[in-house]
């Protein structure tokens, strides 16, 4: 039986809608998905479905006019739509990195690309304050959760308040206020307890990391003192400039215990740089972005969400840019990094030929719902939502003679979104229903999962179109061939 991999990504029940003049646009209602470790989820839809604002969520960069109405997005135990923005710089980039579809408005035109590539690293690169970060988050997440039960416990009175005087119960009401004296004593103990800890922990961590500070300056001083009297005593050159060299390192070996030093960076920044394939790494970080290829920028911008070494990934159509070619290029760089690093990856993208060979598992979005959600096999050779099969019948390849299929209409008004399957208007094959009511996901193995009622057990048989049918059969032999 094969071993459960770690789920690093969970999002549940995502609803995010945006405030304008007109009204809410409700850009993502209700998105579920999961990430495993070291796969590759791709998120295919058309422009406008949904896929980006949802990882945007995830980043914790959603415009200022947005807002995650309800869901949850858990990432390492912790719900994000619930920390708070200096938790969040935690994880942005140090843990979750991202790149941007387009690298000319990703990159800083004036500046230089070893400046763009190092600042990151300096100002995250902190050691000591991220160590002690580190020794009393425990104590603060304590003093949230604690706060946070005593706010439950405020609504909870208030909702049962409230549903005994809409039974016409008044007279209970005192019962009510006695039930929750006590609890919201201990709630208030609990919350006193939860800071009194958090200062003796900070307390304590501050002494602890003066200490280490303290004992490494006193070491480094005692090995600079021993080199500096090997060098008034040595004789030749050679023996001199050595010594000084040694001096110049242990000088640096103290700075860097305490923080990122320039130096540093710049030598992490050229080994990302040739980990992205730069050639020339320390003279091309001088450089600034112009002076790049487009190809190579996107490298550079991936070589920044690299820096800090993240366990996910997020793409947001990193080739919509590029011409084919060097589509092929960064795709196959991706892939190579999350083998080589053990990545987590979600790939965003409206064009599912360039997940074809690199995706674990798709998950199809229009209007801001995952509409279809599977293997890649399972979407490329057994689709089954309408809406797939129109992607799949519009992408071009080699063996195609006859005309591409395309979507007619346009994608519902998300300021009023349908109140059936936001498809059915553009779906030659909607049935009554999908006009009424929106349907839910229907099984079509343990992880395919299609949300249109074709697949209801009342509903009449249709044939996918004729174009896929064809690709899929001629898709099936090719791979057929090459396995054999």
């Amino acid at each position: 039986m094969a071993e459960e991999k770690e789920k690093k990504l969970i999002v549940e029940d995502l609803h995010i809608s945006f405030r304008t003049t007109k009204g809410k646009v409700k850009a993502v209602r209700g998105v579920d998905f999961e990430l495993e470790e070291g796969e590759t989820l791709a998120i295919v839809g058309e422009s406008g479905s949904g896929k980006s604002v949802t990882n945007r969520a995830i980043m914790g960069i959603l415009a200022g006019n947005g807002e995650i109405n309800q869901g949850k997005i858990i990432y390492d135990g912790q719900d994000l739509t619930q920390i708070s923005e200096e938790d969040f710089h935690r994880i942005r980039g140090n843990k979750i990195g991202m790149i941007f579809q387009d690298p000319m408005s990703s990159l800083n035109p004036i500046m230089r690309i070893e400046k763009q590539i190092t600042e990151a690293v300096i100002i995250n690169g902190k050691h000591l304050k991220r160590r002690y970060k580190r020794m009393v988050h425990r104590y603060r997440t304590r003093i949230h959760d604690a706060k946070a039960a005593k706010k439950a416990l405020s609504k909870e009175k208030r909702e049962e308040k409230k549903a005994l005087k809409e039974e016409g119960k008044s007279d209970q009401l005192q019962s009510i206020d006695d039930k929750y004296k006590q609890k919201k004593q201990k709630a208030k103990q609990e919350l006193k307890n939860a800071k009194k800890a958090y200062r003796d922990r900070k307390k304590e961590a501050k002494a602890q990391l003066n200490q280490e500070w303290k004992d490494e300056k006193a070491a480094a001083k005692k090995d600079i003192e021993n080199l500096q009297a090997k060098l008034k005593s040595a004789t030749d050159e050679e023996s001199k400039k050595t010594y000084k060299q040694q001096i110049e390192a242990r000088k640096e070996k103290m700075r860097r215990f305490k923080k990122v030093t320039k130096k540093e960076a710049r030598e992490r920044a050229a080994e990302v740089m040739r980990e992205v394939g730069i050639p020339n790494p320390e003279r091309r970080m001088r450089q600034y972005p112009f002076q790049f290829s487009g190809g190579m920028r996107q490298r550079i911008v991936i070589a920044i969400a690299l820096t800090a070494d993240p366990d996910l990934l997020i793409c947001d159509e990193p080739t919509t840019a590029l011409d084919v070619t060097i589509q092929a290029q960064i795709l196959d760089l991706i892939k190579r990094l999350k083998q080589e690093r053990s990545l987590s990856v979600i790939f965003i993208t409206h064009d599912l030929g360039v997940v074809a060979h690199m995706a674990d598992r798709i998950a199809v979005m229009y209007a801001g719902k995952i509409v279809e959600i599977g293997g890649a096999d399972e979407i490329f050779y057994n689709p089954q939502h309408p809406y797939t099969w129109a992607l799949l019948s519009s992408m071009p390849d080699l063996e195609s003679e006859e005309r591409l299929v395309s979507i007619p209409g346009t994608p519902p008004d998300m300021l009023n979104p349908p109140e059936g399957d936001a498809f059915a208007d553009r779906n030659r094959y909607a049935l009554n229903i999908d006009f009424k009511k929106q349907p839910p996901f229907f099984k079509v193995s343990d992880t395919h999962y299609a949300a249109t009622w074709l697949l209801h057990e009342d509903a009449p048989e249709v044939e996918k179109p004729e174009i896929l049918q064809e690709r899929i059969a001629r898709a099936k032999r090719e791979h057929e061939e090459v396995n054999d």
